[in-house]
């Protein structure tokens, strides 16, 4: 995997902006990761690196064993649960949504990024809270298909 020096110069502005000691991505070209040592430096390394001669991995399905869609963060992120500060909230608990409808915001490195549903049903369960960081593939809410 090259080096992408200025995803880590960003993922290291991250870290100090938000005060964490640790952050991954992932992506098709492969996974790395900044941590902060022991003597406060933040370190860069590879994790991996992509394998040509093994076929990707099958997407896992979001439907949990209870049959509800599980709408899970793609990235580490602050995790927002409307557009701006006092604006309405995207979805509630009850509230009926239909596939492109945006259910949330994850902002990573000043990036907002929306969530759009990929289902139509109803939301059941919010288990983020808004302003809260959240991991990538963390269950954010789950929703009933209709």
């Amino acid at each position: 995997m090259k080096i992408p020096w200025e995803e880590i110069e960003e993922l290291t502005k991250y870290l100090k902006d938000k005060g964490l000691s640790e952050i991954s991505i992932e992506t098709k070209d492969g996974k790395l990761s900044v941590k902060k040592d022991a003597n406060g430096t933040y370190v860069p390394q590879v994790i991996s690196a992509p394998q040509l001669d093994k076929p990707a991995p099958k997407e896992k399905s979001h439907l949990s064993d209870s049959k509800l869609y599980e709408v899970t963060s793609p990235m580490v992120g602050t995790f927002y649960a409307a557009s701006s500060p006092g604006a309405e909230v995207f979805v509630q608990v009850g509230k009926k949504v239909k596939q492109g409808n945006v259910l949330c915001i994850i902002e990573a490195m000043k990036i907002m990024n929306e969530l759009p549903s990929e289902v139509n049903g109803i939301i059941t369960e919010i288990l983020a809270k808004d302003n809260q960081t959240v991991e990538f593939g963390q269950v954010l809410m789950r929703i009933k298909p209709d």
